[in-house]
């Protein structure tokens, strides 16, 4: 007997078949993405899964997609772990995925790629950011594995290199999938330790064996120690993204010693030399500021009072002198005018002219200039040059 449904409730009827079948949980699909959409806003993946003949639907939420270690991209070759579910709006089944693992050695290299381009984009590689290693430091962190050969090529290095320096390790995972968190919470350690340089690294190895240190987490770590980081992973021909991130990088971890350690030798040559280059600069700076103190003390000597009398005493004698000069051309041309003055006054002297035979008539102590002035019985006195007498007018 035929029943009549909703589009709905064939839908749900479906969905629930897929649910109710192991089958389709928990599932490996191999294809290739097209139609990439990475949609910003809510953080999911959307995208079709294809390989010659078919094409099949498939999402991943964000929180699956946000632990990716790279960014899918169309053409890109996948195996995704999936549940197969039916969308019931809109009657389509699809994949929702939980993980998407590159397929095969070159989608690997591929993701890393990936990761490199993102990472320089952000920063982590720029030389601006790199730290300088200190000439002499007196504690090294190794961060590595405890089992490591590195390990011990490293401890060697240091040992012969400069037996003063303190090697400190910190032990953690360097591959596996736990290994990038042990190598941060050990590069953590390392650099709240108050180590002066820290290596980083390990043997080489596979290219699956260095995938720990391909990771973002680890470049993040290694970005923000504020102790400078070398890093030593693998032979020369390996560079991996801790490499460019790190301030400094090594081929090996036997190089990273000899870069971070100089040699004991090379240190007291320098020390000697810079202490012969420090003698003599403070030979030149005492010298100069023996000349500083020299000009200093003879400015000292013009401007000190001492000095200031000296010069008024010096300068009052010549004033001295120099009055002594003008009073004299003074007096002198003062005695010759008085001398002048005197014999034009001698020469108009009435003794002078009364030494010729003139002289004075007084009446009552008053200069008598003419007769008419005398009268009979007048009494008068009259001087001459050389003396004087008394007389009476006897005539008018």
């Amino acid at each position: 007997m035929s029943i009549t449904v909703t589009v709905s409730q064939l839908n749900t009827y479906i969905s629930s078949l897929f649910r109710g079948n192991d089958t389709f949980r928990n599932i490996y699909v191999r294809g290739e993405i097209s139609g990439f959409v990475n949609h910003t806003r809510s953080g999911h993946f959307y995208f079709t899964l294809k390989d010659n003949t078919s094409s099949v639907k498939a999402v991943m939420f964000s929180r699956y997609a946000q632990s990716l270690r790279f960014m899918p991209e169309n053409g890109m070759s996948v195996i995704v772990s999936a549940n197969v579910e039916v969308f019931e709006r809109d009657g389509l089944y699809q994949l929702y995925v939980s993980d998407i693992i590159p397929d095969g050695a070159g989608a690997v290299y591929a993701a890393i790629e990936q990761l490199k381009k993102k990472l320089s984009e952000e920063g982590l590689f720029s030389e601006k950011y790199k730290k300088p290693l200190p000439f002499f430091p007196k504690k090294i962190g190794i961060v590595t594995s405890r089992e490591a050969a590195a390990l011990q090529d490293i401890l060697r290095i240091i040992e012969r290199r400069c037996p003063a320096v303190e090697a400190v390790v910190f032990p953690c995972l360097v591959q596996g999938d736990n290994a990038p968190g042990s190598i941060c919470d050990a590069l953590g350690k390392a650099d709240k330790s108050g180590c002066d340089v820290i290596i980083c690294g390990r043997g080489g190895g596979s290219p699956e064996d260095l995938m720990a240190f391909n990771s973002e987490k680890v470049a993040f770590a290694i970005f923000d120690c504020v102790t400078p980081v070398i890093s030593a992973v693998g032979h020369e021909t390996d560079t991996t993204i801790a490499d460019l991130t790190a301030d400094l990088r090594a081929p090996t971890p036997s190089a990273a010693a000899e870069l971070a350690v100089p040699l004991l030798s090379d240190v007291r040559s320098n020390l000697s030399a810079v202490t012969t280059e420090l003698m003599r600069t403070m030979e030149r700076y005492i010298l100069d500021k023996e000349q500083q103190l020299d000009g200093m003390d003879t400015s000292l000597k013009l401007c000190s009072p001492a000095n200031g009398f000296s010069v008024l005493a010096d300068m009052t004698d010549i004033y001295e002198k120099r009055l002594k000069e003008l009073i004299n051309a003074l007096v002198d041309a003062n005695e010759k005018r008085i001398a002048s003055d005197a014999a034009q006054l001698d020469g108009a002297s009435p003794l002078k002219i009364m030494a010729r035979g003139y002289s004075v008539v007084f009446r009552d102590n008053k200069v008598v200039s003419s007769s008419g002035e005398l009268k009979k019985d007048d009494r008068i006195r009259i001087r001459f040059s050389d003396g004087e007498c008394s007389a009476v007018v006897t005539e008018e």
